[in-house]
């Protein structure tokens, strides 16, 4: 059934009272916010009639109401066509981003404790997508620890990795490896080189014998790679107890279910998986995790150049503040286009300059 416009702008200022008191709805203050001009009786009426259509509920007999989940829902679709940017959150966030660390997983982190932070709300970040970003250098560093350093710069931030080195072989051939290396998979996405590394290795053996032991010892080490992402290391959760701060969660075994939920990778998977570049709000039953849904799940993606490169996900009590969450994660989403478009800069920057040092 639609509501009408005046049950509509109850239910509303209801919703958004409730989020911001934490205390159970009641048409003394439902008439004092919006409804002036309607005497108790008719807004008592009106109030009763959300909640015969399932917006609201009574936790107790003579006591307030309180939002339902299609009640919250009801909220977050009619907010998000044009919701307010929180400029303290964005200001924050932006601070991030312009320190941005060129480690791929580093801002992965960083991401999660800053929103988490901005938000007050548990964040979890997931690493999917890597293996389409596209390679711009490989550099293999030898350490004193009898180990080499694979930096493998993308589109989108360094991944990197470490590997057992051979004693035997000389710096310079590491070096050699690198710039050959880049010389052949610059361009190919991180997967075109997983998957074709081993032809690669080979032909690129042909050309130089000595490097053959020093890329199978790369293979080895992003199989590896390979191995610890899919097995949940891609998944960074931080202000795990920030739960605790609101009341929902006072009862020690309400927030444990939810804090097992943060730490079981599986289960953030399932929640996190699919691919969505806008923000989306998941409440109560729309959640496929019995042990959330009490909860709310608001998640974007962080997309560079058109792919899914994470997935960030707040999760908190369906009384939470959208709108601060949904500036937050708009912020965040939006990102990847510029991150874009500074990569491209700098990319015609440097192409200048060596123009320029060309020509003298």
């Amino acid at each position: 059934m639609q509501l009408s416009e005046r049950k509509r702008q109850i239910l509303l200022n209801a919703v958004e009272d409730y989020i911001q008191q934490a205390s159970p709805i009641t048409s003394s203050v439902i008439q004092h916010k919006c409804a002036k001009n309607l005497s108790t009786a008719t807004l008592r009426n009106e109030l009763n009639a959300l909640e015969a259509m399932g917006y609201l509920k009574q936790l107790h007999t003579s006591g307030g109401r309180v939002p339902t989940s299609k009640g919250y829902r009801f909220y977050v679709d009619s907010m998000m066509a044009d919701i307010p940017l929180d400029k303290n959150v964005l200001s924050e966030i932006h601070a991030l981003f312009n320190k941005r660390t060129i480690y791929l997983e580093d801002m992965v982190n960083e991401i999660a404790s800053v929103i988490s932070k901005a938000t007050n709300y548990p964040t979890v970040v997931m690493l999917k997508g890597f293996e389409k970003l596209t390679i711009r250098n490989i550099k293999i560093i030898p350490l004193l620890t009898g180990q080499a350093l694979i930096l493998i710069e993308t589109n989108s931030g360094i991944i990197s990795n470490s590997m057992e080195t051979d004693a035997s072989v000389p710096q310079q051939s590491y070096i050699d490896a690198s710039n050959l290396l880049t010389q052949t998979l610059k361009d190919c996405t991180v997967a075109d080189m997983i998957k074709n590394i081993k032809n690669h290795k080979d032909e690129m053996s042909r050309q130089v014998e000595e490097f053959s032991g020093i890329f199978d010892i790369v293979i080895k080490s992003l199989t590896t790679l390979i191995d610890k992402l899919s097995q949940g290391d891609n998944i960074t959760a931080k202000g795990e107890l920030k739960l605790l701060n609101n009341p929902e969660y006072s009862d020690p075994e309400s927030a444990r279910k939810v804090l097992e939920v943060l730490s079981n990778p599986e289960e953030i998977k399932e929640v996190l998986s699919e691919d969505s570049a806008d923000v989306s709000f998941k409440i109560g039953a729309e959640i496929p995790v019995e042990d959330l849904q009490g909860c709310t799940i608001a998640k974007a993606d962080y997309q560079v150049d058109g792919e899914s490169i994470a997935s960030i996900g707040i999760i908190g009590p369906q009384r939470m503040d959208y709108a601060k969450i949904a500036s937050a994660l708009k912020f965040v989403a939006g990102e990847g286009a510029n991150l874009k478009a500074l990569t491209h800069k700098k990319e015609a920057k440097n192409e200048q300059k060596q123009t320029q040092k060309t020509r003298k």
